[in-house]
């Protein structure tokens, strides 16, 4: 059984929100718990591993200079282990926000979101990135440079996961769990597994709230490329109603 304790707490009010950054630990490591409490939305929150932190900080960056320089942000995912955090700017009656929406994981509902409002000149976007450089700077200086950090491009250290032209892109990154292939706003984690039946690969994919999963046998993997490559050798059958490719 592994403990959570609370080792940091800011409360970050934005409007008629309050957002409460809680830094716990358990035997997998630290992880950043955000919570949002507010008027208009029941209470939610988001779980960041420690290694989510810097790409974190990035993103919210490039939303700000994004709307400094009189742009919209594109969306961005950020993939962290087995998770991904899926953020999107946007605008309603009350004004633009940045929605943060986190799939993966364990998560037994497909998964959860934060609205964060953006405020008058963004000072609500600017003090949560001030909280978050703040938990940064004191308590992961050891692994985190992050001068470093704030002083370089901010779309750079996010460029592989924003949408717009590069969007279908095929994009493989090497995480610890196994490879990862993001084509878009999809992403396929392919991870080896073992249990009494012996070995297996596991593909899952993660799109929006949207989770499926594939479970090959290890002896079975040989032929499930011939498969594929056999289909790929076939004419496409056009889908019958209009669907996301």
């Amino acid at each position: 059984m592994s403990i959570s304790y609370m080792t940091y707490l800011r409360v970050h009010q934005a409007n008629s929100k309050s957002f409460f950054l809680d830094l716990k630990s358990n035997a997998r490591g630290r992880y950043l718990k955000i919570a949002e409490k507010g008027r208009y939305r029941a209470k939610s929150s988001i779980v960041v591993p420690s290694s989510g932190l810097s790409p974190l900080i990035a993103t919210f960056r490039y939303y700000i200079d994004e709307d400094a320089a009189g742009r919209v942000g594109g969306p961005a995912d950020i993939i962290v282990d087995s998770k991904v955090f899926s953020f999107s700017a946007g605008s309603n009656e009350r004004g633009h926000f940045l929605r943060i929406f986190e799939s993966g994981g364990g998560n037994p509902t497909g998964g959860t979101s934060l609205m964060v409002p953006a405020g008058w000149a963004n000072t609500h976007w600017k003090l949560f990135l001030s909280a978050l450089e703040s938990i940064a700077r004191e308590h992961f200086s050891d692994v985190i440079d992050l001068e470093a950090l704030l002083s370089g491009d901010p779309a750079a250290n996010i460029s592989s996961t924003l949408g717009g032209s590069g969007a279908e892109e095929a994009v493989l990154t090497t995480k610890e769990l196994g490879p990862v292939l993001s084509v878009g706003g999809k992403h396929f984690f392919f991870e080896m597994r073992s249990n009494e039946r012996g070995a297996y690969l596991k593909v899952k994919e993660l799109s929006g709230n949207i989770r499926n999963m594939l479970v090959i046998p290890l002896h079975a993997i040989a032929r499930f490329q011939e498969a594929i490559s056999l289909a790929m050798q076939q004419q496409p059958i056009q889908d019958s109603a209009k669907a996301e490719p």
